[in-house]
């Protein structure tokens, strides 16, 4: 009791780093039931095999081979991140709380990290406090947070500010330089660089750290002799954040998504944007998912100019007294620069809320010692009243975030946010077509709303690409060949996926030896580990083989790790290229290869099974349902035993056809066969959910064909 009685602030750091963690997770936490979104997710983990197959040595090998690529960026960690997801909390695109759990809980982490930080450098813990909580709860945060995909951002900050901590540890006065939590704070570095590139200027931010709060660069004569020895003492820091930053750059310039517009340009534009996110961390208002395109203008320009000068100056008239502030403020400016416009926008960003996630720190640090503690007769009313202004600060910052957080609730929420802000965005405006003629099959109002958005943005390959699948289901391959051959693009975004298209519906028009034509002119646009390269390997061994050339057939399918053992290709192999068919919503084409494969392959259970599952879980489909139904049925009947695989895509298919006493019936069944046990969680989930589903007399719909690899 006395030791405690004498040491306050030792309990005090501990319990305010708890308390941030909880408020953090608590706040954060309505995200655990929300759902994938289709912006992304898809991509990243609905259709990642790699993701979806969990932890294995196998696929951690998978994950650091450049070939499993599925963005033109180096990820290896993130990959791995989802798969522990999968295995750990049976995570499942279809109960993705696991996914959003390790989220949250990261960012939590973040926060306290922040805050132990805060609290060692300026020795006041309830200041830290409260600048660590309003990084934390600010609503910038939730799109990083809410958003599976930007798990880059939680696990790469982390990984960021463990480097930052074993730094700071390694060159503490009282202990000198220490060579293990150097190595420490470069092994965290480098995990963070193989979450997210934008982890790179820590380099420069740890040179930044040796101002304050290390005072290792004094500004001295001193620091003349000071400035090379630190500089070189980041040697390994710079090599590392040289070969991400190059091969980011490469992947990106490969796949066209660095802007070609001048310089100059560019460089006018970055002030703007720096304002822009100085705005909105001073006023969280009219946040979004994605955010029109900032245009140039001389006013806007100025004012920015102004308010960067200004706080520049501020900082270094400031620098003896509070060097935080010039650090803090450095640490915004380069952790924003990788980003910021120098490149261009970022895919279909010129901004975006979570590029915040790691310079908002600096800004957080850089007002740390705001509002000095008062002193004098009215002290105790000045802490009083500063008390209130923080938790209104606070309490105001989490209202903003508890708005925010439910666009990211699903797909429809999300898009309809986006409508909001951005309702003129053409990469958008695709996406959002896209996804509702996943649900109505609306081909000619597809169209007319896709022709009004090329309009406004006449190269786009995206919207060219849409176009063309809406002509073909309306009008024929032809149609869409011929809108392809007039509407070929010349950005370099384009490259390589113009060529793809035109293989994509020579196939369709059974050109066979056109398909092999534009897939190796597409081969060789496409960059080496871009994940394209594995539609055109699937279409080049598709149209080999229906030309009946089993050679070729199988040099494209080697390309492909399912196949690589394959010593022939037979016509179930077409199967993945057909379903991503499906996928894109060219279902007469798909459906009339299922027919044609499950007549060559009519004792083939698990074919039944996948093509029943495809043809019963789509919001919309050319196959009649009492069709799909036979279709499960016959996959039962071929089985040796009930299977509950089996099962639940027969009442999937049940359920489709409006039978829904008949689905709740065969749901139970299936659910019976599935033992309470640990690896069968998430299955058995599945099942509970759909039975709710019918009992409530609604079908059950994915669009995914991940199922479709489960072989019963």
């Amino acid at each position: 009791m006395k030791w405690l009685a004498t040491h306050p602030t030792r309990l005090l750091t501990p319990f305010l780093g708890l308390l941030l963690f909880v408020s953090t997770f608590a706040l954060f936490s309505p995200s655990l039931s929300y759902e994938l979104v289709p912006v992304d997710d898809v991509t990243y983990i609905t259709e990642n095999m790699l993701v979806l197959t969990g932890l294995s040595p196998q696929s951690i090998r998978a994950a650091f081979s450049p070939s499993t690529a599925t963005a033109p960026m180096y990820m290896p960690l993130l990959w791995i991140s989802y798969m522990a997801d999968v295995t750990l909390l049976n995570a499942s695109p279809t109960h993705p709380w696991g996914f959003h759990f390790t989220n949250v809980l990261l960012h939590a982490l973040t926060a306290s990290l922040l805050f132990v930080l805060f609290a060692a450098w300026c020795k006041k813990p309830w200041r830290a406090f409260f600048w660590a909580a309003v990084w934390a709860v600010h609503p910038l945060r939730v799109e990083s947070v809410a958003w599976v995909t930007e798990r880059k951002d939680v696990l790469s900050g982390l990984f960021c500010l463990l480097s930052v901590g074993c730094y700071v540890w390694a060159n503490r006065k009282k202990l000198g330089t220490g060579l293990g939590p150097y190595l420490l704070a470069f092994m965290f570095y480098g995990c963070g660089l193989l979450v997210k590139p934008s982890v790179v200027p820590l380099f420069v931010v740890l040179l930044l750290l040796d101002i304050w709060p290390l005072r290792r660069l004094e500004f001295t004569g001193t620091a003349r002799r000071q400035f090379p020895r630190l500089l070189i003492e980041k040697a390994p820091f710079f090599a590392a954040a040289a070969a991400i930053a190059l091969a980011t750059v490469r992947h990106h310039h490969a796949v066209g998504a660095l802007s070609s517009s001048p310089l100059w340009e560019r460089c006018l534009q970055v002030p703007i944007h720096y304002g822009f996110y100085l705005g909105k961390f001073l006023a969280p208002l009219h946040l979004g998912p994605l955010y029109p395109l900032i245009a140039f203008s001389w006013p806007r320009l100025f004012v920015a100019l102004v308010v960067l000068l200004g706080f520049s100056l501020l900082a270094w008239k400031l620098r003896i007294q509070h060097p935080n502030i010039g650090v803090g403020w450095l640490w915004f400016l380069f952790f924003l620069a990788p980003i910021i416009g120098f490149f261009g926008p970022v895919g279909v960003h010129s901004v975006a809320d979570r590029f915040t996630y790691l310079p908002a720190m600096g800004l957080s640090m850089a007002f740390l010692f705001l509002w000095p503690v008062p002193t004098g007769g009215s002290r105790k009313t000045l802490l009083m009243a500063r008390v209130l202004a923080a938790g209104l600060i606070i309490a105001l910052l989490g209202l903003l975030t508890l708005r925010l957080l439910p666009i990211w609730q699903n797909g429809d929420r999300l898009f309809a946010r986006i409508s909001y802000i951005a309702p003129h965005h053409p990469a958008i405006q695709n996406v959002q077509i896209l996804h509702q003629l996943k649900q109505d099959g609306n081909f000619p109002k597809a169209q007319s709303a896709l022709e009004h958005a090329l309009a406004t943005e006449p190269q786009s390959i995206a919207l060219i690409s849409s176009i063309a699948l809406c002509l073909h289901e309306q009008q024929g391959t032809e149609a869409a060949l011929d809108f392809l051959i007039q509407h070929r693009p010349t950005a370099s975004t384009a490259l390589g996926e113009w060529e793809f298209q035109m293989a994509m519906y020579s196939f369709l028009g059974a050109q066979y030896s056109q398909v092999l034509a534009h897939v190796e002119e597409a081969r060789h646009l496409f960059p080496p580990h871009d994940a394209g390269q594995n539609n055109l390997h699937l279409l080049g061994m598709a149209a080999a083989f229906e030309l009946g050339d089993p050679a070729n057939a199988l040099a494209y399918a080697r390309s492909l790790p399912p196949y690589r053992t394959h010593t022939e290709i037979a016509l179930a192999d077409l199967f993945p290229l057909h379903a991503f068919h499906w996928d894109l919503g060219l279902r007469r084409d798909a459906l009339a290869y299922f027919r044609r494969l499950i007549q060559s392959y009519p004792d083939r259970g698990d074919l039944l099974n996948n093509t029943a599952w495809i043809l019963a879980t789509a919001d919309w489909s050319p196959a009649p349902p009492g069709e799909v139904v036979a279709l499960a049925q016959r996959a039962v009947a071929l089985a040796p035993a009930p299977h509950p695989v089996l099962l639940d895509t027969l009442a999937v298919a049940l359920a489709n056809a409006g039978d829904f006493d008949a689905a709740l019936h065969t749901a139970q069944q299936a659910l019976a066969l599935v033992p309470e046990t640990g690896p069968n969680t998430a299955f058995r989930r599945s099942l509970l959910s759909r039975i709710t589903l019918y009992q409530h007399q609604h079908p059950y719909r994915e669009e995914t064909t991940t199922r479709l690899w489960a072989n019963p």
